[in-house]
């Protein structure tokens, strides 16, 4: 009653209809923002109507292992760039130069080891060999910067793949990835996770959920951090003077008898794995060498009816030709096929 004789009932509901009113407005302002009408695809005219695995990307292998810089061991020694780094760019610069395919190896570090700013605790991004893996920085920096970007570049999709997880790490990944990737999946980020691994591309971009995560590691994660399935090229081999023949790529993926499934995505991988330095085996594969990827796609197209989906390099700031300029020539026949 006395707020009723300070201001009358019919103040306080025209102060009520104005609050509503500026909610109202707010809400319209959010969802017009939020909202999106897809007319590309990572630059590609005409690709909205795709799925996933009809679309290729440009990615690269062991994307974080020298985003930041140099790698160490566990026991805080330096690692040897020539064996271990397979990266010369940050992973916004290799969003910049058109890469959409990040390819993370992941362990972790408790939080009793966890030491200073480096050591962070949490799941951390390593290159693993043989007998032991070199560290960089942790899983949270590099998805803060692929989140930031794809905030700016609204018709952008970005796929990730964790794999090769050591053995002592496989049940904390298990048991924590989805919390460090929480506000990914909860939306309170600037991109959502796709609730499905081959989502079409013009409804991904118009719910924002341009981020699609695939994981292995021997467990079955909740959706939508799906399992990793493919199709990929790789063997076990190396290399010292030469890059691979067409033939010999079309043949590796078609092959293989689940390349007739197109729920399992054709992977390239257009590096070698030893027999020099890895820049000096990138090189092998870089230049003009990376133009028989489009010749690839097309031989391919021809005996599975669908193009390949993902092309993995090693140091993609190398070279006068950059693999995202010939995977948009890819997409562009990829999109009128």
């Amino acid at each position: 009653s006395g707020i009723n004789a300070e201001y009358g009932s019919s103040g306080i509901n025209a102060e009520y209809g104005e609050i509503m009113r500026v909610a109202l407005v707010f809400v319209l302002i959010v969802w017009a923002v939020s909202a999106r009408t897809c007319t590309k695809v990572n630059g590609i005219s005409g690709a909205c109507g795709l799925h996933l695995n009809y679309f290729t990307l440009a990615g690269t292998h062991n994307s974080a292992s020298g985003a930041f810089g140099q790698l160490y061991w566990w026991s805080g020694g330096a690692v040897p760039s020539c064996f271990y780094r397979n990266q010369d760019l940050s992973i916004t610069e290799q969003l910049a130069q058109g890469i959409r395919y990040f390819d993370f190896d992941i362990a972790h570090i408790n939080h009793s080891q966890a030491d200073g700013d480096w050591w962070e605790e949490g799941i951390v991004l390593v290159h693993c060999g043989a007998s032991d893996c070199a560290y960089t920085r942790s899983l949270r920096r590099a998805m803060s910067e692929i989140e930031n970007y794809l905030g700016s570049h609204r018709d952008e999709v970005v796929v990730v793949r964790m794999k090769d997880h050591p053995e002592e790490s496989r049940s904390y990944i298990r048991d924590n990835l989805a919390r460090e990737l929480s506000r990914f999946i909860t939306g309170s980020g600037k991109v959502k996770l796709s609730r499905t691994d081959n989502p079409v591309l013009g409804e991904a971009i118009e719910r924002n959920e341009r981020l699609i995560v695939t994981v292995n590691g021997g467990f079955n994660p909740r959706r939508p951090i799906h399992s990793l399935r493919q199709v990929e090229s790789y063997k076990m081999e190396g290399g010292t003077d030469a890059c691979f023949s067409v033939n010999e790529m079309v043949h590796r993926l078609t092959s293989d008898p689940r390349a007739k499934y197109d729920y399992y995505p054709l992977q390239v991988d257009w590096y070698h794995a030893f027999g020099l330095c890895l820049w000096d085996l990138a090189g092998l594969c870089d230049g003009t060498e990376l133009h028989k990827l489009i010749e690839i796609n097309r031989e391919v197209v021809k005996v599975t009816r669908r193009p390949i989906n993902l092309v993995m390099i090693d140091y993609a700031g190398g070279g006068d030709v950059k693999l995202a300029d010939v995977v948009a020539q890819i997409n562009r026949y990829n999109v009128n096929m």
